[in-house]
């Protein structure tokens, strides 16, 4: 337990120095900067376009993230993402920690810093902690040398190994998959591999179009 923290030391301190990117959690809950994208952001005003104001129904004080934007440049794309994206989110089975474990894993694995400041406060709110953050941000994928399951739980550590086997490989061992399988059921199991899988989706997409401005911001480490 004592070389695991220093292993998380060392590394907190390589990063911060590195980038610069270490910032309270309280940052996080900003939503955007209105930084601009690849494509320009599709706004419509509300009550004049009916799958914008659905997507605003599901969103904070009703109001469009950049994410929004950008898909409401083909709209129907815009619906079915927040059709699949609300179901992800509002209507699956899987322990909230999990879930957001999934999006916030898989956003550091692709080192997406838009998905992570979307999903830091919601993840900390879902009862992650400070320390788990720190794990779900720094540890090597496959936490390879690492046994991390005093701080994650086992329930928790499997589903790190799946998202990274998923996000990494493709390919998940049946080890990987039954170490996850042990703790959710079948249903349980598609929802946390559509979770996994579609949250890499959000990843490359707001990657490839700079959503925000982000495509070259280090995630940042909890604090």
């Amino acid at each position: 337990m004592a070389r695991l923290l220093w292993l998380f030391s060392a590394l907190v301190v390589l990063l911060s120095v590195g980038a610069g990117t270490a910032s309270p959690h309280t940052d996080v809950k900003k939503r955007d900067d209105n930084l601009p994208a690849r494509v320009p952001y599709v706004f419509p005003e509300p009550g004049t376009d009916p799958i914008a104001d659905h997507i605003r129904e599901r969103r904070t004080n009703g109001t469009l993230l950049d994410l929004d934007g950008a898909l409401l440049n083909a709209p129907l794309i815009a619906q079915a993402w927040d059709q699949f994206f609300g179901v992800i989110r509002d209507n699956n089975t899987l322990p909230p920690t999990m879930r957001e474990l999934f999006i916030l894993r898989v956003g550091t694995l692709n080192n997406a810093a838009y998905e992570w400041l979307q999903h830091e406060s919601p993840g900390r709110s879902a009862g992650l902690t400070t320390e788990q953050l720190l794990v779900i941000r720094l540890a090597p994928p496959f936490l390879t040398g690492m046994n991390v399951t005093d701080i994650m739980g086992p329930d928790l550590t499997a589903a790190l190994l799946y998202a990274d086997w998923m996000t990494k490989s493709v390919h998940v061992p049946d080890e990987v998959f039954n170490g996850l399988r042990q703790f959710l059921n079948d249903t349980q199991m598609v929802e946390a591999t559509a979770t996994a899988g579609g949250y890499n989706l959000v990843s490359r997409f707001v990657e490839a179009l700079n959503v925000d401005g982000k495509m070259d911001v280090q995630v940042p480490v909890p604090t």
